[in-house]
């Protein structure tokens, strides 16, 4: 394919290399240009330290402008506080590229980030692109090659140099890679660059990555649809998932981590495989690359143990692997060399004995039958103990079968003894190890999703960003100009105005400044209603003691009223309250919640959740970074532990879903629309009616421009 990154290409690929900073003087000259020759390439690269002198015959140049012909790309390992003023001399001598190797920059706090503003600025203005800082030239290493290499190669990248090195000594486990990129501290470019650049690199079949925050949204997005347009799967580690790895993640490479429910609903747009810890990341990235795409569903287990096959049955099914019965004449081929008392339905157990006692053809014939029934997409062989000499025949099977059968094999050794031959010739076959059962299904559970997803893979179109003139008139604006909104406030009914003009369908009612006020609302609305605090800050009212529910008298209501103005005063006697909210008591339906956030990296992000009063208690929600569009809507509908409640459990009645799309894609315009101005936006409830009936946003918080704003109706 076309290596879209030419830039990226000549940086990997340099004609000449000036090598600046510290020189190793005790190094023999052999050491030396043998230790520069494997990395830049045999006579590429030259030595430059003030210090001058030679090595042997290599001579060691005062400065990059001395060199006897220009070089493409500068290594820079001198220290922090005049990298910057490195930089400037290579753009004298005509150098395109530098990875600066030296720390001490944004990792170490503010004097190191000001340092490394000084290096980027440097680059910047001479069109230099700089790889680090904070990095090390493993993106350089040549990678070694896997003796019979099964499937393709894993592009990997890291924001951790060391943690690296662990997924790159997947070697040593027949796993192939085309190369390794750690990125530092991305001056300028970024982890996303080089999932680009992957996607566009024929040694490449899957890209892998330990990621601890991004950059750019513009760049990730691009770089992630690449993969998809290239049939690249993108394996990642992303740290910031609890609180303490969002802690040092920042304080490691000076990366925000950004929201981790909005990070996991743009992978979940791309199709991007989150793992949690170093072993998934290497070995789910290692069965996408050897299994390759579009093989099919329904795992044939074969063990020599039937506690084993148990084992790794309700592994499967824990992780969501199908496990499919094997078809009647399946089981009757089984049975002509496995005794009749033995299970082999699926799992499949050979009793152990069967493994020592018969010949290699009748061993391997067993597996060939399991392999050729029609609900099996592969085989898995679970060794869950290390046994000589079962385990090392069963080595020699899965050998001799792995590039005979039409279908895939795959193995588990999980034993911690691996000095076995048998451990040896499961790497040497090439095909997809796993150390544990769970390791195993998990990786085969996330190959499947992928498969599925893959073909909904699709470009989304920003969503319309202009603002309705309502919005305009309640945001207080001079035209449908949304750049005029910063600082401006709203009050409760201007709030409404602007959900309205989104096509927001908020209930009916009115703000009451007084309890007199509040009995002619509800007689306009008519009885049973709902009183309520009206006042930015209470934004739990429920919490707080300040909504009653149920109404159904005028008198009722003035009381009400009342208590709650008198309740909110005392709780807060300093507190903004517009006065009280009557609405119609809303009966029925199903609560949820929808709201707009925002990353810092990502930018505004629309949730969708099961809502009411426990909302935060059940946090079942999923999020979308914006652009999204209406399967994302439905998507994160479905994905929902609370959606049965919409779609007909236990004989409920089918809930409105497309009436809860329509608030969703209403939301997401309005947090188009008005952009860096809206900070968080949470309507609660959003009752669900009956399918047909539509969808009611009965409460609403609006955080604009620093300032809250919040109500329900006017």
């Amino acid at each position: 394919m076309v290596q879209r990154r030419g830039d990226l290409e000549e940086f990997f690929h340099p004609d000449g290399v000036a090598v600046i900073g510290g020189v190793d003087r005790t190094r023999t000259e052999v050491a030396l240009r043998a230790a520069m020759d494997n990395r830049w390439g045999v006579g590429n690269w030259y030595l430059v330290n003030p210090g001058g002198g030679s090595i042997g015959s290599v001579p060691v140049h005062r400065s990059v402008a001395d060199l006897p012909e220009p070089v493409t790309l500068a290594v820079i390992s001198t220290p922090p506080a005049v990298c910057a003023s490195v930089v400037e001399q290579c753009a004298e001598a005509g150098v395109r590229y530098a990875l600066v190797f030296s720390s001490g920059f944004s990792e170490i706090g503010p004097d190191g980030a000001a340092l490394e503003a000084a290096l980027g600025e440097a680059g910047r203005r001479h069109n230099i692109r700089i790889f680090g800082p904070n990095t090390n030239t493993n993106a350089f290493e040549p990678v070694p090659e896997v003796p019979q290499q099964r499937g393709g190669k894993i592009g990997l990248v890291t924001q951790s140099g060391h943690n690296g090195r662990p997924i790159m000594q997947g070697v040593h486990f027949g796993i192939g890679f085309s190369r390794q990129i750690p990125c530092g501290n991305e001056v300028d470019l970024e982890v996303s660059d080089f999932i680009e650049y992957f996607a566009y690199d024929d040694d490449t079949a899957v890209i892998a990555g330990y990621v601890e925050g991004f950059r750019s949204a513009g760049k990730l997005r691009v770089a992630l649809a690449a993969a998809n347009a290239q049939n690249k799967p993108v394996v990642l580690l992303k740290m910031g998932a609890t609180d303490a790895g969002s802690r040092m993640a920042s304080s490691h490479t000076g990366h925000l981590t950004g929201s981790d429910a909005v990070i996991d609903g743009l992978f979940e747009q791309y199709g991007v495989v989150r793992v949690r810890d170093l072993d998934e990341l290497l070995e789910t990235a290692a069965l996408f690359a050897k299994l390759g795409p579009d093989v099919a569903e329904g795992a044939g287990l074969y063990s020599i143990s039937g506690g084993s096959g148990t084992l790794m049955a309700e592994t499967a099914e824990l992780a969501g692997v199908a496990v499919p019965r094997l078809a009647g004449t399946t089981r009757e081929k089984l049975h002509r060399h496995i005794p009749g008392y033995l299970t082999v339905s699926n799992p499949v157990d050979n009793g152990g004995a069967f493994i020592t006692s018969q010949p290699a053809e009748i061993r391997r014939q067993v597996i060939r039958d399991l392999s050729d029934d029609p609900s099996v997409g592969y085989t898995v062989v679970g060794v869950t103990g290390a046994v000589p000499p079962m385990t090392d025949l069963l080595g020699d099977d899965i050998g001799a079968l792995a590039g005979e059968l039409d279908k895939p094999i795959i193995a588990t050794w999980n034993s911690f003894k691996v000095d076995e031959a048998g451990f040896n010739r499961l790497v040497e076959s090439g095909v997809p190890l796993f150390r544990s059962f769970r390791g195993c299904f998990g990786a085969l559970a996330a190959y499947h999703r992928y498969q599925r997803r893959r073909k909904n893979f699709r470009y989304r179109p920003p969503l319309p960003d202009a603002l309705p003139d309502g919005a305009a008139a309640g945001l207080g604006f001079a035209s449908a100009d949304a750049g005029a909104a910063a600082g401006l406030g709203l009050d409760s009914a201007d709030a409404a105005a602007v959900l309205r003009a989104f096509g927001l369908p908020l209930v009916a009612g009115g703000i009451a400044g007084s309890s007199a006020d509040a009995r002619r609302v509800a007689q306009d609305i008519g009885l049973p209603v709902v009183v309520k605090i009206a006042s930015v800050d209470f934004p739990h009212k429920t919490d707080s003691g300040l909504v009653v529910l149920g109404v159904d008298s005028l008198d009722g209501v003035e009381q009400s009223a009342r208590a709650v103005l008198d309740r909110a005063r005392a709780l807060a006697p300093g507190a903004a309250i517009d006065g009280v909210e009557v609405q119609p008591m809303v009966v029925g339906g199903t609560e949820m919640i929808v709201g707009v956030t925002r990353d810092p990296t990502l930018g505004p992000a629309v949730m969708v959740g099961t809502g009411g009063l426990f909302a935060e208690i059940l946090a079942d929600t999923a999020v979308r970074p914006l652009p999204m569009d209406e399967a994302d809507a439905y998507e994160m509908i479905r994905s929902l532990r609370g959606f049965p409640l919409l779609d007909g459990a236990r004989g409920r009645p089918l809930g409105d879903v497309e009436a809860l799309v329509q608030v969703v894609m209403a939301t997401a315009t309005l947090a188009t629309a008005l952009g860096d101005h809206l900070a968080e936006l949470d309507l609660n409830p959003v009752v669900v009616r009956d399918r047909g009936q539509g969808a009611i946003v009965l409460d609403h918080l609006m955080v604009v421009a620093s300032r809250r704003f919040t109500g329900s109706t006017s």
